[in-house]
């Protein structure tokens, strides 16, 4: 039988089929994500993690794109121009913004009424520009026939009508609007090439081929910038869409809580993005990037407003997107798109240190080849450099703070809406305000056990938990890997609990007998912490070596992943999780048993042991009023969450740092006594 013509058959039917399915696929999935930095030929790209990038201009080049505009309608240039002139010879400081010469240009009054003008509508009639030129509100009265006559052709809204003055965005908005207009039907001529380029004032950031490491980050700071201003213009958008769609409606939905500092976030970074991309485009020499701080440290506590609201203004958006699906969003999906857009302004707040971070170290680095001349210049950008990550770190402290005293409030109220029986030593008046708070394995008398710590500024509060929590469900095959994570790290530090118990024993200057060391796994947690912050402003001029960011795609997936700054974990109650609310129902919290509690004024003295499996052991010592002596011992805790517990007890105790030989032989050991017990414990006073 020959089967070669059927092979030959189903060979040819096989290739259509593939080439059919090849062109058909597209079309059935629609567009295709391409993966973070990877090049592009149309005008969209994925960055986010669900988002869609369309081409995006940055308010800093939709400045100069707007001068240039205006440059070829010759009656307008003629004004322009002399505004460029000065604006170029004049010293205003490191950075120059360029929406100064269109404010000047239009603070006129009769440059906007030449713009309406050119645009000869048939709803309104030529606006005289010598209309009351010699009264002293000109230039007021101007500007009023000009936004009376673009509501009248439908440029504007009637609100704009008996306003005293109109933000500089809605006068740039509708002049953008009458530039496309004029363009549209050719009264736009060709640049005078005598006049002043604007890019000549404005430079453009850029990074050749080849070009030095320093340069290259400079430009990925300033390209991640604009990617940040356009989430952030997309959340305000939608934010907007939303508060239009659900006024109209009646809703009894939240939009304040839920959209809160989001337009003082979008004007802060209108602002700050336009001094980074102008630093970006100077020479090297000029980048002197702590002046893009300069009057904005007022502004920049929005980010402390805005971490400390999350937990209120997730749960208020979750409560509200059953609506919000039903309504039109403006392409973005409320549960994917707009989640994420709502992560950015933390991640990107945590990612400001490690850029200026990576940019000193190149700086450094490259000053090896450098000329004895050229490194006195480049040491003076090195220490501008310095201090703006000085400040960003300064603000990230600050948010931290902020979102810590919300955290604690919320945590506090649930503490004693928990508890069980609040005798007049746990009243609210008596243990003062919380700290901080957390899981721990810790020991005071036998073995170790779970409980649950308060420290209070009056009190330390040791509590056991009542009952199973009915816990948030998670997947059998998760819970599976969990169990298995647990007793293979269990099996590991039961050696290591052998290993350190001789160790944490001399730790502390006591009297006491030191507990033995029990074998139970410990369920630590931290909080949203951010590292200690060394606000030290004399700046070392070589930095220490740190892993630099080595490509733009890694900087930008740095951007859409969360940082390591800031870590997104539930405290006792609380949880940042975008899948979680902040504060569970008190029908599903446990009780709590108040075990033991120490008054924080009588506490001696904490060591704190940096264990060879990663974790810290925490030790605390009280003095008793009977005196004797109670040491209790928190073991497993990771570095983030006892660095929270040692500056919080420092914060409540006058705990003073002191070098002995358990410090001498262990550096990893670190020791804090109490002045007031400095003799009962070291045999010596110090100073406070």
């Amino acid at each position: 039988m020959n089967t070669t013509g059927t092979g030959v058959f189903h060979g040819r039917l096989a290739s259509l089929a593939l080439r059919f399915t090849a062109k058909c696929l597209p079309i059935c999935l629609g567009p295709r994500r391409r993966a973070l930095g990877s090049p592009t030929t149309d005008d969209t790209t994925s960055h986010a993690i669900s988002i869609r990038r369309t081409a995006y201009v940055s308010p800093y080049d939709r400045a100069i794109y707007m001068i240039e505009r205006l440059l070829r309608l010759p009656s307008i240039s003629t004004y322009l121009y002399a505004i460029l002139i000065d604006e170029n010879t004049a010293s205003t400081g490191p950075y120059k913004d360029p929406t100064a010469p269109l404010k000047t240009l239009f603070d006129h009054g009769y440059t906007l009424n030449i713009l309406l003008n050119e645009l000869e509508s048939p709803f309104v009639s030529t606006i005289n520009l010598l209309e009351r030129v010699d009264e002293p509100g000109y230039q007021q009265h101007q500007t009023e026939l000009f936004w009376q006559g673009c509501v009248d052709a439908g440029l504007a809204l009637p609100e704009v009508l008996g306003t005293q003055e109109n933000s500089l965005e809605l006068v740039l908005a509708t002049v953008t609007a009458i530039l496309d207009t004029l363009q549209e039907r050719g009264r736009l001529g060709s640049p005078d090439p005598r006049y002043i380029k604007p890019r000549s004032i404005y430079p453009a950031a850029h990074a050749a081929p080849g070009a030095p490491r320093h340069l290259v980050l400079v430009f990925e700071l300033s390209q991640t910038e604009v990617a940040y201003m356009q989430d952030l213009e997309q959340l305000a958008g939608f934010a907007k869409r939303v508060r239009a769609q659900l006024d109209c409606e009646g809703s009894d939905i939240d939009t304040m809580t839920i959209f809160a500092h989001i337009d003082q976030l979008l004007a802060l970074h209108s602002k700050f993005s336009m001094r980074i991309q102008y630093l970006a485009g100077m020479p090297p020499d000029h980048q002197f990037f702590d002046a893009i701080y300069n009057d904005l440290f007022a502004e920049f506590d929005v980010y402390s407003g805005f971490c400390a609201s999350r937990e209120q203004a997730q749960r208020a958006y979750t409560a509200a997107l059953p609506i919000l699906k039903q309504i039109n969003c403006g392409g973005l999906d409320p549960v994917f798109d707009v989640t994420s857009l709502f992560m950015r302004p933390v991640q990107r707040l945590a990612q400001y240190p490690i850029l200026f971070q990576s940019i000193v170290d190149a700086l450094c680095d490259s000053c090896a080849s450098l000329s004895l001349q050229e490194k006195a210049k480049r040491i003076l950008v090195i220490k501008s450099m310095y201090r703006a990550m000085q400040h960003s770190k300064r603000i990230l402290s600050r948010a931290n703070e902020a979102t810590r005293e919300a955290t604690n409030q919320a945590n506090c109220t649930n503490f004693f809406d928990r508890v069980d029986s609040v005798s007049s030593d746990l009243s609210e008046e008596a243990v003062g305000r919380l700290m901080t708070s957390g899981k721990v394995s810790a020991k005071s008398t036998k073995d170790y056990e779970d409980l649950e710590a308060y420290l209070f500024t009056r009190t330390l509060v040791l509590c056991k938990a009542i009952g199973p929590a009915q816990s948030s469900r998670s997947s059998k095959f998760r819970r599976t890997l969990s169990s298995f994570h647990m007793t293979i790290r269990t099996t590991s530090l039961h050696r290591e609990d052998r290993r350190s118990s001789s160790v944490s024993s001399s730790t502390l200057h006591t009297r006491s007998p030191t507990p033995d060391s029990g074998e139970c796994p410990a369920r630590t947690n931290t909080e949203f912490q951010l590292p200690t912050i060394n606000t030290n402003d004399s700046p070392p001029l070589i930095s220490p070596p740190t892993k630099l960011l080595n490509s733009y795609a890694s900087l930008v997936s740095l951007r859409d992943k969360p940082s390591p700054l800031i870590k997104f974990t539930s405290s006792v109650d609380v949880t940042i999780s975008g899948s979680e609310c902040a504060a569970q129902p008190k029908n599903r919290l446990s009780r709590l048993c108040a075990r033991e509690h120490y008054p924080t004024a009588a506490i001696s003295q904490i060591s704190q042991v940096h264990e060879l499996s990663g974790t810290v052991r925490l030790t605390i010592q009280v003095m008793m009023a009977n005196g004797s002596e109670r040491m209790l011992v928190f073991r497993r805790l990771t570095q983030e969450s006892a660095a929270i517990w040692v500056r919080m007890l420092k914060r409540t105790v006058p705990l003073v740092p002191v070098d002995d030989e358990n410090a001498a032989q262990n550096a990893y050991h670190c020791l804090h006594v109490n002045p007031r017990f400095s003799k009962s414990v070291l045999g010596r006073s110090i100073p406070m």
